[in-house]
């Protein structure tokens, strides 16, 4: 039940944020809406095991800041520049991490770097189809999947336990 509470609680939240008011009624209504929708729509349990790593998480949100810039000068000289747009491609990227959660994270961080967008992700086969911006050559592509494959390696040292990390990154890896 207290996890019940802590979703009413937060949903009650959205509810006063969607209102763009604070009042009695508004809480008292929040708090009755987000119970009724606990208790008709329960979430699941999530089969995860969380082990945050502090220094690899630091490390994640740097490069991934660090991307994302990046990136965003990459496509802004792309879209003013004098020359017509590269080919964009679609390309295939084998993750080696099987956990859907791992595969999820990964898949939204790279759609968040400008440039790059996941159009599947496929858990049963680990495997990630990517809209990439710059498909103009097979180095292009090839850097491409690369970026794919650290930005997982960089959430699997982040989250992922130590025996999933170990058999991805190595042993002994933090």
């Amino acid at each position: 039940m207290r996890r019940g509470w802590f979703q009413v609680l937060v949903l009650t939240g959205v509810w006063l944020l969607l209102w763009g008011d604070i009042s009695g009624w508004l809480v008292i209504g929040g708090l009755l809406t987000s119970w009724l929708v606990v208790a008709v729509f329960p979430f699941p349990r999530a089969p995860w095991v969380a082990t945050i790593r502090p220094w690899s998480f630091l490390m994640l949100l740097a490069r991934f800041g660090v991307d994302v810039v990046r990136a965003s000068i990459e496509v802004a000289w792309i879209a003013v520049r004098p020359a017509p747009p590269p080919a964009s491609a679609v390309l295939r990227v084998d993750l080696r991490t099987r956990s859907e959660l791992l595969m999820t994270t990964t898949g939204g961080l790279v759609s968040l770097v400008p440039g790059s967008l996941l159009i599947e992700l496929t858990p049963e086969t680990s495997a990630m189809y990517v809209h990439v911006l710059d498909g103009s050559t097979p180095e292009a592509i090839e850097r491409a999947r690369r970026n794919v494959l650290a930005q997982e390696e960089r959430v699997v040292r982040a989250l992922a336990p130590r025996v999933e990390r170990d058999a991805i990154c190595g042993k002994g890896n933090p």
